[in-house]
């Protein structure tokens, strides 16, 4: 197992070993989109709801991994507060790549729900990762309860958004709000807290060297 904090002293020591975190982000999106698969026939309809940093960008990165799927990427926040370049990058991508995509600046206006209003088969759980402190705030406060509300099998990128992953408690204090996610999809190896969680766990294998345990 790892630590979050250990986590990303790994990311970093990937980067200067040549393995940069874009590099890492395709691996990832990637895995995302193989557990998608893994529990849903191709036409299946599936909802992929982005934060603005690097977890985001990993579904992103999924969304163009799952041609012959009913795809929609929603992204909370405006395209130009994404964080990071890479993420950033993938965001634009998805519009050469023709992927239904849009902007959610109002959490309330929220919509998961398929051309028929029915619930997605799939939502991709890509809000916020490991390593964040505190309840979650808005917008990711109320698209969590609107993704727990539905019939949805709902998969987890790296943690579920509002979860600890060093510990599986809630970021916000017992009784918060948190996705309740039935697949979690965590990369390199084993988050402390995933094992405390009702969901079945996944560890993807990104290609992140064995040297980048070892040295800093």
């Amino acid at each position: 197992m790892i630590t979050t904090d250990r986590m990303a002293a790994v990311d970093a020591n990937a980067a200067a070993l040549g393995v940069p975190r874009k590099q890492l982000m395709e691996s990832s999106g990637n895995a995302v989109a193989r557990e998608v698969r893994a529990v849903a026939d191709p036409g299946a309809t599936v909802a992929l709801v982005c934060g603005r940093g690097n977890n985001g960008g990993d579904a992103l990165v999924a969304a163009r991994f799952l041609k012959g799927y009913a795809v929609r990427v929603h992204l909370l926040g405006r395209p130009e507060t994404i964080r990071t370049d890479i993420a950033r990058e993938n965001w634009a991508a998805l519009e050469n790549a023709e992927i239904p995509r849009e902007t959610v600046t109002d959490s309330r206006d929220l919509d998961l729900g398929g051309p028929d209003g029915d619930d997605p088969d799939v939502i991709v759980d890509a809000m916020l990762g490991s390593g964040v402190s505190g309840g979650l705030r808005e917008p990711e406060r109320t698209a969590a309860e609107a993704i727990n509300a539905t019939d949805a099998t709902v998969i987890a990128v790296d943690v579920p958004s509002g979860i600890d992953a060093d510990t599986g408690d809630p970021t916000g204090g017992p009784g918060s709000v948190a996705v309740h996610a039935d697949r979690v999809v965590t990369f390199h190896d084993e988050k402390p807290g995933l094992a405390a969680l009702d969901a079945d766990v996944t560890v993807a294998d990104i290609g992140i060297p064995a040297a980048a345990e070892r040295y800093t």
